[in-house]
This record gives structure tokens, sequence and C-alpha cells, in this order.
């Protein structure tokens, strides 16, 4: 019975070979026991040259697959052994050369689609030249690029029409919109260039007539164009100083306004209002000084308020109180002048001069009327105020004082500014803590005040008690931050609220030694004692 199942499947298999139907053939003949016979192998011998001739076929037809598939299937045969390898060493390499030439076409035609997608539109076409003319996706990418570039030609007749009706916004934008089609275009470029020196040929002579507004505006409407021209940078830095002088003439900052306006006078000598502006503005310097000097000096601080309003705070954050303390905007009940100037003694820390008002005088020591601010030199009995105006500090001096290097007699003092009074006054102002509006005054080393007082600290609602750089008045041992607070009147003292501590207030009392968190300090009413006794 399998004797004859075999002989039918040996005929079934040269019945295929014979009408061409190799594959039919080679599947039945391969199967073991037919494959053991002598037909079956007589079969795929003759397999063997017809799949060769196939292989062929299909390699003159670049179907590399299919070629490699019947060289395998003619090894079966056993035979023409060393012509299969070769044509399949042969079929392996032209394949490997066309997979080549395929993805260098696809990186190439990915390359200037980006190119032309990205605003490069001749780069873009110079990489498609390299196309067949039969590659229906690179002739498609071509006719894309010659669209956009006729959408360029367009905009920059249209744009050249906007420059001659002097509609230079106009024409700015319409630039901006073209160089995201072609980024490179030469012919762009050189409109845009002709509209930017418009732009600032008028927005310089705006600033030469003095309408600064006018100049912004005309400046403005460029947007990014023309950033990396000389003109644009130059007048750029000319807004900026206009703007900067306005800046200091809204807080009365004469003398800085003067001196940008000089500034900006060498860079616009024809500005004729540069100098008449210099020449008020040290008028009234002038003027606010003497009369800062004169008997009318101590109500100038109505004015401060004034000139607070209109100060720019931006750069200054509004100070929320330390975790849950209650600041009282105004004080109760501070009837004496020692209820405003308190010596505050830490075991570890020193000597701190406690000052609760908002405007401090800075003065000489030996005096029968000595200022808020004590100091051991020859300066003036009443030399210069400290202002505070909500939570911004103004130094106000009836001569000259130098602040961070600048000589000046009205400034807005900030964190690090060194203030020289004189050889032996010499103070540097410091805000520690951003989240308090408390600021400090520390003393330089040949600088000295009564009670071998090192910092003054202008209080204002709460200050910390602390070892680190944030803190108002320093104590080496203190393990806990500490948080004095203005309550009723008076100054209360507390842990900062931790969630660990016990953050029970206590009130300082003149003379009570207070403990707490490794901290010791005792509150007395201010005095000046000298080295002879107290005065």
């Amino acid at each position: 019975m399998l004797s004859q199942l075999l002989i039918v499947r040996l005929k079934a298999a040269e019945n295929a070979l014979k009408d061409g139907r190799l594959d039919e053939a080679y599947r039945l003949a391969m199967a073991p026991d037919v494959r053991e016979h002598r037909r079956g192998a007589d079969v795929l011998a003759a397999l063997t040259e017809r799949f060769i001739q196939r292989a062929r076929s299909h390699f003159q037809a670049e179907r590399f697959t299919e070629a490699l598939m019947d060289l395998g299937r003619a090894e079966a045969g056993g035979v023409a052994g060393e012509e299969i390898i070769e044509l399949r060493n042969h079929v392996q390499k032209v394949q490997a050369e066309d997979k080549r030439v395929a993805q260098s076409r696809y990186d190439r035609l990915a390359a200037a689609k980006r190119r032309i997608e990205q605003g490069s539109l001749i780069a873009g076409k110079r990489m498609l030249d390299k196309a067949s003319q039969g590659d229906h996706e690179a002739r498609q990418l071509q006719e894309r690029a010659d669209e956009k570039l006729a959408d360029i030609k367009h905009a920059i007749a249209l744009i050249r029409d906007l420059l001659k009706q002097s509609q230079l916004a106009e024409a700015a934008q319409r630039i901006r919109n073209a160089r995201h089609i072609d980024t490179h275009n030469a012919e762009l470029a050189r409109v845009e260039s002709e509209v930017c020196a418009q732009v600032l040929r008028n927005a310089q002579d705006a600033l030469v007539e003095g309408r600064i507004g006018r100049a912004e505006d005309e400046l403005a409407c460029l947007g990014n164009l023309g950033n990396a021209l000389p003109g644009r940078k130059e007048l750029d830095d000319m807004l900026s100083l206009a703007r900067q002088a306005t800046q200091c003439v809204r807080r009365h900052d004469y003398a800085e306004a003067r001196r940008h306006c000089m500034s900006l006078h060498r860079l616009l000598p024809k500005a004729a209002w540069l100098k008449h502006a210099a020449a008020r503005l040290r008028a009234v310097d002038d003027a606010h000084a003497e009369l800062v000097a004169g008997p009318l000096g101590e109500t100038i601080d109505v004015d401060k308020v004034n000139l607070a309003a209109v100060t720019d705070r931006a750069a200054v954050a509004k100070a929320p109180s330390p975790d849950d303390t209650v600041a009282l905007p105004h004080r109760v009940g501070a009837g004496s002048s020692s209820a405003d100037r308190l010596l505050l003694l830490v075991d570890g820390g020193g000597s701190y001069l406690i000052l609760r008002n908002d405007t401090v005088s800075v003065g000489r020591a030996a005096s029968s009327r000595p200022a808020d601010l004590p100091i051991f030199s020859d300066l003036a009995e009443q030399h210069a105020n400290v202002s505070r105006v909500e939570d911004d500090y103004f130094l106000f001096a009836a001569k000259d004082v130098d602040v961070a290097g600048r000589k000046t007699r009205h400034q807005l003092l900030r964190d690090s500014d060194r203030i020289v009074f004189g050889r032996k006054a010499k103070l540097t102002f410091r805000i520690p803590s951003r989240k308090s509006p408390t600021a400090v005054l520390d003393l330089s080393d040949t600088t000295k005040m009564p009670n071998d007082v090192r910092r003054a600290v202008l209080f204002s609602r709460h200050a910390t008690i602390g070892n680190g750089p944030m803190a108002h008045v320093y104590c080496r041992h203190s393990t806990v931050p500490l948080i004095l607070f203005e309550r009723n009147g008076s100054l209360w003292i507390r842990p900062k609220n931790d969630g660990h501590v016990d953050t029970t207030p206590q009130a300082l009392v003149f003379g009570k030694t207070i403990e707490m968190a490794g901290t010791s300090l005792v509150l007395e009413p201010w005095s000046i004692r000298s080295p002879g006794g107290t005065v």
C-alpha cells in the first residue's frame, strides 16, 4: 500500500516538473521518502538547472529576494554547486548596492523636504536636481519649492510697495511671514535691510526731537528684525538710557537722571532737548538739596511718601510674615522716644541697636542732640536720614554721600550697598531676608558706636534671631531661629514654628533676661554710654 502511494507521489512530482510547475514539483520531491527514491533524486537534479534559470530571470528583473530563494531551492539537487555560489554572491552584492542607492535616495528626498519646510528653498531644490527624471516624489517636491519661490517673489514686490508708502509696520510683518517660507532668500534679505534702515532713521529722528514714545513705537514694529544690525543695538541703548532717566525723575533721583541725559547727549549731539533737560535736572537737584539742608528739611518726609508712590517696586517682593506671626501695621502707645530706640544684648551675639521709627537720623555721637544712629566721627549732628517707605529704604543727605562707589544725596538703597559718610563712618546696608521688611546697617571695622554696637536693626514688624546669614540678630548659640515681633506697641519673642517646638511667645521686659532655644538676651532702654560715662 505504501509503495503504491509513493509511486503516485513520484509520478505527480515528475508531471509537475514536466508542466513547468517548479514550486509544486519541488514541494513533492522534498518529501523524505520521495527524496530518497531514485526517481525523486532525478526530479531534484532536474529542478536544479530550472531554478538557476529562473533565478537569473528574477535577478535581471531586480527581484533579488525571489532570485535568492530559487538559488536556495536549486541547492537541494546537489549539483551545480559552484555556479550557485557564484550567482548568489553576485545577487547579494547587487542587492546591497541597490539598497544603498534606495536609502541614499530616501535620505536625499527627506533632507530636501526638510530644508524646504524649514525655509531653505534653494538648498532643497539643489538637492532635488540630482534626482532622476522619473522620480515622481522628487518632482512633487520641486513643484512645491517652485510655488513657494513664486509666493516669495510676490511678497517682496508687495513689501517694496509698502515701503514706498511708508507703511513700515505692515512691511515688517510681511517680511517676518516671508522669512518663515524662505529664510535665506537674498532678495528678501535686501528688502529687509531697506525696511530696517528706514525704521531706524525714523526712530532716531523721533528721539532727536524728544519724542521718546514715538521712537519706541517705531522700533517696536520691527520685532526681531535687524537684531544683528549695529544701528539697532545703538538705538536700543539710547532708548534704554532715556527710560532710565525717566525712572530716575520719577523717584526724584535728579543727579542720576542728569547723568543718563548727558550720556544720551553724547550719543545724540543733535538732540538739543537733552542738554536743556540736563541743565534743568541740575537746577532741581541743587534746589532740592538746599531745601533738605534748610529749616524745612524735616518736613520733606511728607514728600518722601509721594516719592515712594511712584517708585518702581517690581523688583521688590511683598514680604509675607514668617510662619504665623501677625504683624500689626501701627504701634500703639509708643509714646516716649526711648521706646523707638532700644539696646538688645545677646549672649554670644553682641550688642544691637533696635530702631523702630520709619525715619532714622545718622550723625555724630558727641552731640547734645545725638542722632538716632550715633557714630564716633566728625559728622554733622544730623548728617543724613535713612527712611523706610513701605518696604523700600531711601537715603537722604544734605551733602554728597558715597553709596556703592557713587556720590549722591538721594538714593534708593539696595542690599549690600556700602555707604561712606566719612573716613570713620562707613556702613553696609543689608536686607538679610526678603521674608521680612526689616533691614540692618553693619558698621565697618573703623566705625565705632556707643555700647559697642556693631549692627543697627531698622525694625519693621518682625525680625529673626539666629545663627544663619538670614538672621537680623546673630547668636551663635541659637538652636532654633527666634522671631522678634511687635504686638500692641511692645516687642515679643518666640521660636519659629517648625511643628516640633513650643512657640508660646514671651514679652520682652526691660532688664529681664530671656532664655529661649539656646539664646540668652536682655532688652534695655537706649542710652549713649561712652568710656567716660553716660552721655
